[in-house]
């Protein structure tokens, strides 16, 4: 888990997929505004980095130069387009992110992220509990000035 402190140092870093293809270089960063904790980041991608795409910090590991996210380098360039404005993302744009993730909206789960595909399926036992949904709400985060 990428806490605050490891968080002031991610813009500007590159990121990779877990087998070690470049997707970009980290833009913004986005916190769950429930936790205060880094949740999102925005990396720059395509030629000369002039598409913005959302990767969720689920799983993702720093080492203090390159961070390392749970996702593949093809889900992340087929993620949706979200025009970013100064500010929070609408819920429509968050929930459009999450289901593209294979992620569960609202719900903080340790589970590890996964493409949709390999997502395991849930045993019979599991059938008909209901979970219930606490709205989480990205906000953009910004460094203080020093």
């Amino acid at each position: 888990m990428i806490g605050q402190r490891e968080a002031l140092r991610l813009t500007g870093c590159e990121a990779f997929d877990p087998r070690g293809s470049r997707i970009g270089v980290v833009g913004r960063m986005f916190v769950d505004d429930g936790t205060e904790q880094p949740a999102w980041i925005t990396v720059q991608t395509g030629l000369f980095g002039t598409n913005e795409s959302f990767v969720p910090l689920a799983g993702a590991a720093f080492d203090g130069d390159t961070l390392t996210v749970a996702v593949d380098r093809e889900t992340v360039r087929r993620a949706p387009r979200v025009a970013l404005e100064d500010g929070d993302l609408e819920p429509e744009q968050e929930t459009k992110l999450y289901a593209h993730y294979g992620m569960r909206y609202g719900v903080n789960t340790p589970e590890p992220v996964l493409p949709f595909e390999e997502t395991p399926r849930r045993s019979t036992a599991m059938e008909g509990r209901q979970v219930r949904a606490v709205r989480t709400r990205l906000r953009r985060w910004a460094a203080a000035p020093q």
